[in-house]
């Protein structure tokens, strides 16, 4: 069986878990009204270390997903592009929050929007992301439309667990769901382009930790799962 068709399949298996899970749990309480509200613009800061947003419309990111389709599993999507102002590099963010991750309402991550956004993925590979805080488990795709390559990394937050796949995302959901909880969650993206490969990758890292170097704790526990 092909690598796409392996794919698949385990996501049908875990959405009909899924499905049967909450059929059975019938979950009630909400993670998204028990805590602190996420509010990504006050979170993130649009400065910090070499890093600035850069504020010029031409400068919005890319998302490979509809917008209408965006707007109906999210509640909070951040999109900004980023340049070190040093060497003059770019990197874009993108996180998009979810307040119910139940299998009607999940996540979509970029092994799944991108192709169907008309990128190929060329290359796949899980790893971790070194911060002085902790490691981030996370997902790396290299992905190409037309003449635009995208080396991107990524990772998927649900409650309080970090998810690199969609299947791990909704085995996440799943856990929850069976105590009775409705889990939030939230998908971190950077990429950048015009790079190589490997220094793009380099980039994403070195971004990411000067990004949750200047958090406050319980915003890296929010959307990296770091205290």
């Amino acid at each position: 069986m092909n690598p796409l068709r392996r794919r698949a399949l385990a996501v049908l298996i875990a959405m009909l878990v899924t499905v049967l899970a909450t059929w059975l749990a019938h979950p009630t309480i909400r993670m998204a009204e028990a805590g602190t509200r996420v509010d990504l613009e006050a979170m993130v800061p649009r400065h910090f270390g070499n890093w600035a947003m850069d504020e010029r419309e031409s400068a919005v990111v890319v998302n490979p997903q509809g917008e209408g389709l965006v707007s109906q599993i999210y509640q909070q999507v951040l999109a900004r592009t980023y340049v070190d102002v040093a060497s003059g590099r770019i990197v874009m963010l993108s996180i998009a929050y979810g307040e119910n991750q139940t299998h009607s309402h999940d996540l979509h991550v970029p092994d799944i929007c991108y192709p169907a956004g008309g990128f190929q993925i060329e290359r796949s590979a899980r790893g971790e992301l070194a911060t002085r805080f902790g490691n981030v488990p996370v997902k790396r795709l290299v992905t190409q439309r037309l003449q635009r390559r995208e080396p991107l990394t990524y990772w998927a937050v649900i409650g309080e667990r970090v998810a690199t796949s969609a299947v791990g995302a909704k085995l996440t959901a799943l856990t929850y769901g069976l105590r009775g909880i409705v889990p939030d969650g939230l998908i971190f993206r950077v990429s950048t382009v015009g790079l190589p490969d490997d220094e793009s990758f380099a980039t994403q890292q070195e971004f990411v930790q000067s990004l949750l170097d200047a958090m406050s704790g319980a915003s890296r526990k929010r959307l990296a799962g770091l205290s």
